[in-house]
């Protein structure tokens, strides 16, 4: 059975709609590791972070869409933890044949995010840095889940299902 570690990157969790409920529906079927309450100050422990990584088969990004990227926090995190000669380079090998994956939460609707739309691209089109980072560490990227329309009044409504295929998207993947 693969162990999957769920890095939540979310600025402010506590005041969370979605990324707050996905990590409760979660609870006991990943280990959770919340980079904000981990790093309030961003400073990262770099010998921690490789070692959950080392421990486990299958990383998730979960994380709000800002300018259609990850949180800053992420971005730094990969910068610091995904060392040459740790995760690429000569001897970097500690993340090859790994699972990486998201789970985003976006503001605008499904229907916004479509080649030419609104929002420009497709989700999955803002999530190919994903892909990128999986192939250069000789991971793979595996797919993504997703809440979208996070400022809808049904979004109460739709929260739940989508909680409950976010916790099938963990346990299945």
């Amino acid at each position: 059975m693969k162990k999957t570690l769920v890095i939540v990157v979310h600025p402010d969790l506590d005041h969370s709609v979605i990324n707050k409920a996905w990590t409760k529906a979660i609870e006991g079927a990943a280990t959770i590791h919340n980079l904000y309450g981990q790093y309030p100050d961003g400073r990262i422990d770099v010998a921690h972070e490789q070692a959950l990584l080392e421990a486990h088969d299958r990383i998730i990004f979960q994380f709000p869409l800002y300018w259609y990227a990850a949180p800053y926090l992420l971005k730094k995190w990969m910068d610091e933890v995904f060392t040459e000669g740790w995760a690429y380079g000569a001897g970097g090998d500690k993340m090859e044949g790994k699972e990486l994956c998201a789970a985003v939460s976006c503001g605008s609707p499904e229907t916004a995010f479509v080649e030419g739309g609104q929002q420009c691209h497709s989700l999955r089109n803002y999530l190919n840095v994903f892909d990128g980072v999986a192939a250069f560490l000789r991971s793979h990227f595996t797919g993504y889940h997703a809440c979208y329309d996070s400022y809808s009044p049904k979004l109460v409504e739709l929260l739940p299902a989508n909680c409950e295929a976010y916790l099938r998207f963990v346990k299945e993947g």
